[in-house]
């Protein structure tokens, strides 16, 4: 009877590994097994929790999508698909010697461990110097169970994702910024990104020289912020959130120079929201632009009230959309 379930989990499909020597976590469930999604790709369910709390965590400096889930090598973290083969499972982790394997739900750790019952977090076991984990199930048919604290301590174990500025990097590139290549789509030539390629990036984008100069001198920081992404990246996130201060003031600006009330009727100040709308009745905005700005305003919302520091990318484009929207704003006209 043994023998004829082991040739049976010995069938179970599993999805290719994604595995590097000395990982910080490799990841382990029975991923085939579980999933509901048609793509194969890992913890691609509906619901399923765990490219979101990788990058809530700052395991990950931005939520990869299933779909690039080999992305997630770059960051140090490991994958690979459980098919209930311990042996097997044992002799990938000797061989790439992680720091922490982690089970992402009690039932393979159940498995692995020979346990009928587990406890989350770290285990009494280690795989030579791999030290094993447990942690609640990112499924969603899961939900009960879940504890995002377990995934906090996890992360804790193995350090920030973010480079710790000292002496000896202080004007080397982000580790993240030295794995960049640019690449020629006419002539296939591959080039190593350099710091010159994030200052061109935004080294075109420009306000109207009609705009105030309190909003340019903030919306500049922005571009500088974004250059200097390159040896902090980071940083190209704390320009978005610079430049979305700049957009503020100057809907707040555009606001007051078209007659916008300084109180509302009730005795309230208005808000950011308030001040949109109104530059909408007003014909100064269209109805695409103010979507976009209450997008725009959304987005302010979560970066100036955080819960985990998100990284946004160094996409240029979100500099030049905000350029763009702030020049059409201020240049606008009242409709009669």
């Amino acid at each position: 009877m043994k023998l004829y379930f082991a040739r049976i989990r010995e069938r179970i499909p599993v999805l290719p590994d994604v595995l590097k020597d000395k990982m910080k976590i490799v990841f382990c469930a029975n991923v085939m097994g579980e999933t509901t999604s048609a793509d194969c790709n890992y913890y691609s369910g509906p619901g399923n929790k765990f490219w979101d709390i990788l990058h809530r965590t700052c395991l990950t400096p931005f939520r990869i999508d299933p779909g690039s889930y080999r992305d997630v090598s770059l960051y140090g973290i490991g994958l690979t698909d459980y098919n209930f083969n311990r042996d097997e499972l044992i002799n990938k982790i000797k061989r790439y010697n992680p720091q922490i394997l982690c089970f992402n739900g009690k039932k393979a750790a159940k498995s692995f461990c020979g346990k009928r019952d587990i406890d989350y977090g770290f285990q009494d076991i280690t795989v030579e110097a791999t030290r094993v984990f447990v942690a609640p199930s990112t499924s969603a048919n899961a939900h009960k169970y879940w504890d995002e604290k377990w995934w906090q301590l996890l992360a804790d174990s193995v350090g920030s994702c973010f480079s710790r500025v000292s002496l000896n990097n202080y004007f080397e590139p982000d580790e993240i910024c030295k794995l960049m290549e640019n690449i020629d789509f006419v002539t296939g030539t591959v080039t190593r990104t350099t710091e010159k390629d994030f200052i061109r990036a935004v080294g075109d984008i420009e306000l109207h020289s009609n705009i105030p100069l309190y909003i340019k001198n903030i919306f500049e920081i922005a571009r500088a912020l974004f250059a200097y992404g390159y040896l902090y990246y980071p940083f190209c996130t704390v320009a978005v959130e610079q430049a979305l201060k700049s957009l503020e003031a100057i809907i707040s600006e555009k606001y007051e120079v078209s007659g916008g009330a300084r109180v509302k009727s009730k005795g309230s100040y208005p808000v950011l929201r308030d001040k949109i709308n109104y530059l909408y009745a007003k014909g100064l905005v269209s109805e695409q632009q103010r979507e976009i700005l209450h997008d725009f305003r959304h987005l302010r919302n979560l970066t100036f009230h955080p819960k985990y520091q998100q990284i946004l990318g160094h996409y240029d484009g979100t500099l030049r959309v905000l350029a763009h929207l702030m020049n059409e704003i201020w240049l606008a006209e009242v409709k009669e």
